[in-house]
């Protein structure tokens, strides 16, 4: 059947969100699945010697997460953790950043070293560079950690800021273990509540406590448990650690079973052996578990139990309140806005003006413009789109929370040709484009390029997009960042590689007009490859080869 002439131009524009809906779903796929692998990787005695020089093995993790190094002999020297799974969603500049934390037998922090980053280079080379920034977690305990302001290295506040925070998230993760129920929450017991369960994972989310798996790796429920919250909450005798199974969302109580308690044992064998007691509270949302009037909703105590029963609904009550207030707030209330967000927010409000009003055409306020970019969205902010950045979102997740004018800006440009047909960012908010445009006014000489050499120069950004693809896909760990010009803004920290692109792209740009973006980027070559240029435009070979090497990228997984 063949579609309206109409629909052409929405069913067009649907295919290529869909693209780049799914070059993100395969990045995001191809990095879960090598995190897994650094998750299961345990650490070893020479992977922590420049903390431990005398370590000759390490012990299974505790209920903290904390692994214990001992020396030949057997004697404790410290303990060792990673900040994963809870650094998993801190993102920096363009991904998170995995750590070491070495604590010494008191548990005092005695360093903090970089595993793994999915940030770009020279931002993390600059904070690796400052002494301080690691020198502030050196004789801290994880109390003394909690409220105390942080040192950012500048011109990587993003980077190192997110190190921190994944520091400080571990702390707390491992603070907030109990020590007088240690007993980490087994798939045998969850079994008994979920029979399909077939593998549990560590749950990064405010419930806490463990995702429970299916067969095919799908989350089917989150088992986490009454304590720490309620190990002062005492029955009879004692405090009770109840097994909560949520639903798969964290949003509905499924089933309890009662773990361990150090309550009468007959007691507690009365609450166990009522099924009617313990079935009380399935099915019910945690947002009305946490308010729950115990005497309006009828529920009562087990008979010769009273006490022990209700510290266990009592339990149940405090822990959905607790979940419920570990809840990020509203995404705005989440949002820190920096004074660079300002900064882009206003270039894309003049963006705009100057792609959509006649200003266009006035030449005083388009050179003001470019001189605005280069100055302040180049040297001043230094945040410019690159593919290093595009690819750890893609990889990683968006830094809404710690950058929200830079996603702003990204929005602008990857939505942008797909509904107004315009390169926004090419013409109007990148930095470079606009200092190629200034430099290009000072001189009348045009270099005539053959037509043959023209397009084969024209491919070469594509071919450097497919080469960012297949590297994400892949896991090669190219340095994305060295294969633009943009980081050669942050001249402080730029690689060589950046600044000679940048340099030729401008010389180059005096005898052909905005020669880098036409022979070089790739980012501009994903931003023509989402243009839609009007009513003529039908699907073509760029779309094609697009979805080959998406294909491709699916199949190498």
């Amino acid at each position: 059947m063949k579609l309206p002439r109409s629909f052409s131009p929405v069913l067009l524009r649907v295919w290529r969100l869909g693209l780049l809906a799914a070059a993100v779903l395969l990045a995001r796929e191809a990095e879960r699945r090598r995190e897994d692998v650094e998750l299961a990787s345990a650490l070893t005695a020479e992977r922590v010697r420049d903390f431990f020089p005398n370590a000759e093995n390490l012990e299974e993790p505790d209920a903290r997460g904390r692994q214990a190094v001992r020396d030949a002999e057997g004697a404790l020297l410290g303990h060792v953790t990673t900040t994963l799974p809870e650094s998993r969603g801190i993102i920096g500049y363009s991904g998170p950043t995995h750590s070491l934390l070495a604590f010494d037998p008191q548990g005092a922090v005695l360093g903090l070293r970089v595993l793994r980053s999915h940030d770009t280079p020279d931002h993390l080379a600059e904070v690796v560079a400052e002494r301080r920034f690691f020198a502030q977690f050196r004789g801290k305990k994880p109390e003394e950690l909690e409220g105390m302001e942080l040192h950012a290295v500048t011109g990587a506040t993003l980077t190192s800021t997110a190190i921190a925070e994944g520091v400080l998230a571990r702390l707390g993760a491992a603070a907030k273990v109990s020590l007088r129920f240690p007993e980490e929450i087994t798939l045998e017991e969850v079994r008994r509540l979920e029979p399909a369960a077939e593998a549990l994972k560590r749950h990064a989310g405010p419930a806490g406590g463990m995702e429970v798996l299916d067969g095919k790796g799908r989350r089917i429920g989150i088992a986490t448990r009454t304590s720490p919250v309620t190990d002062t909450l005492v029955g009879y005798k004692g405090p009770t650690d109840t097994l909560m199974l949520l639903d798969a969302r964290g949003e509905k109580l499924r089933r309890i079973a009662l773990r361990k308690s150090y309550d009468t044992a007959r007691y507690v064998a009365y609450v166990t052996g009522d099924e009617y007691f313990q079935n009380l509270f399935n099915e019910r949302a945690l947002e009305a578990l946490a308010v729950m009037d115990f005497k309006a909703a009828r529920i009562e105590g087990v008979s010769g139990a009273t006490e022990t029963s209700w510290s266990v609904a009592e339990g149940l009550k405090r822990r959905a309140a607790h979940i419920l207030e570990q809840r990020p707030a509203g995404w705005l209330r989440q949002a820190r806005w920096r004074w660079q967000d300002t900064g882009h927010a206003v270039m894309v409000l003049s963006a705009l003006l100057m792609a959509f009003t006649r200003l266009r055409g006035v030449a005083w306020a388009r050179h003001t413009h470019h001189a605005l970019l280069v100055v302040y969205g180049g040297f001043i902010a230094g945040e410019l789109l690159s593919q290093g950045l595009l690819a750890g979102w893609a990889a990683h997740g968006t830094p809404w929370k710690s950058a929200p004018g830079l996603l702003l800006l990204a929005a602008v440009a990857l939505l942008g040709p797909v509904f107004t047909g315009k390169h926004l960012y090419c013409h109007h908010l990148c930095a470079h484009g606009a200092l190629q445009q200034l430099v290009a006014r000072h001189t009348g000489v045009e270099a005539r390029i053959p037509a043959r050499v023209d397009r084969w120069l024209g491919r070469l950004p594509f071919a450097l997009l497919a080469l960012v693809l297949a590297s994400v896909v892949l896991g090669w760990g190219l340095d994305l960042n060295a294969l633009e010009a943009f980081d050669a803004y942050l001249f402080r920290i730029a690689g060589w590689a950046s600044i000679c692109i940048a340099v030729a792209g401008l010389i180059a740009a005096l005898f052909t007009p905005l020669a880098y973006c036409k022979y070089g980027c790739p980012t501009g070559a994903l931003l023509k490859l989402l243009r839609f240029t009007g009513a003529g435009d039908r699907l073509g070979a760029r779309d094609w080869l697009a979805a080959l090497a998406l294909a491709a990228g699916a199949l190498a997984l």
